[in-house]
């Protein structure tokens, strides 16, 4: 992002540095790889052209320490979605809509904990 960009989330995200499925809870299939995650939404990147407005009951796999993962439960409606080059098809961003409390605090801990390669640890 350029530095004349002015950030428009309420929330930092967390980029993955490591593989991360998204699964569709209706169809039990991946739906994307997941790129970031913050407290308000994530991004995927995915082969399927996904509507803005359309929401979605998913599970994020979220990587943790030592090769555990954590899987949090969550309904969240697409906001943007665009064509790209790379490694799929399409990005689509979504913005979190409903969670249990329990997932809520399970993401809310991950994006706290989570330690990007190279970046600075907090004090």
């Amino acid at each position: 992002m350029s530095s004349k960009t002015q950030e428009k989330r309420r929330f930092p995200r967390k980029i993955l540095e490591t593989t991360s499925e998204v699964f569709d809870n209706d169809t039990g299939q991946p739906i994307g790889t997941l790129e970031d995650v913050s407290k308000g939404g994530f991004s995927i990147l995915t082969d399927l052209k996904v509507r803005p407005s359309e929401a979605r009951n998913v599970t994020l796999v979220l990587p943790g320490p030592k090769g555990t993962d954590r899987k949090v439960t969550l309904t969240a409606e697409c906001v943007w979605c665009q064509t790209i080059s790379d490694r799929a098809r399409f990005a689509a961003g979504f913005a979190l809509r409903s969670i249990t409390d329990q997932d809520e605090v399970a993401l809310n801990y991950y994006i706290r904990d989570y330690q990007m390669v190279g970046e600075p640890q907090e004090a």
